[in-house]
């Protein structure tokens, strides 16, 4: 990555999050999240795209395209199972369900637990956490 990019896109982040606070009316902290998780945020730094490049209501407009896109992935069930998940293994460590989260995201166990929804759904939550705890274990490596 440049320097330039290094340098513009913080404050590109930082215009995003106050202009998607003020459309959504949101905090500041709630408008981070919502760009951190949004999978248009990795691009960001793309130096080939160099999105950086957009106005901050364009760049707006494409992580709402992706945010739209990326909800209508998962069904009622699978997001259910997913939560289910989350909340056992956040009560399983004793920590809060946001730590869990932010785990599940920096792993990929949240996708992991969705995709494999078929096939874990019919399993025992026992055996459900502890897959799901092997698979963050294999991605820390």
């Amino acid at each position: 990555m440049g320097v330039y990019e290094e340098q513009i896109v913080p404050i590109k982040i930082s215009h995003l999050a106050a202009y998607v606070a003020k459309v959504k009316r949101i905090s500041l902290d709630d408008a981070l999240v919502y760009i951190y998780v949004n999978p248009m945020y990795e691009r960001l730094y793309d130096e080939e795209a160099k999105w950086w490049y957009l106005s901050t209501e364009a760049l707006y407009e494409e992580f709402e395209r992706c945010r739209v896109r990326q909800s209508g992935d998962v069904s009622k069930e699978e997001f259910e199972f997913y939560t289910y998940c989350l909340e056992n293994y956040a009560i399983r460590k004793k920590i809060s369900g946001m730590r869990a989260w932010v785990i599940f995201k920096e792993s990929g166990a949240d996708g992991y637990v969705i995709d494999n929804y078929d096939l874990l759904h019919t399993q025992g939550l026992e055996y459900v956490l502890d897959d799901i705890q092997r698979f963050i274990n294999r991605r820390k490596r």
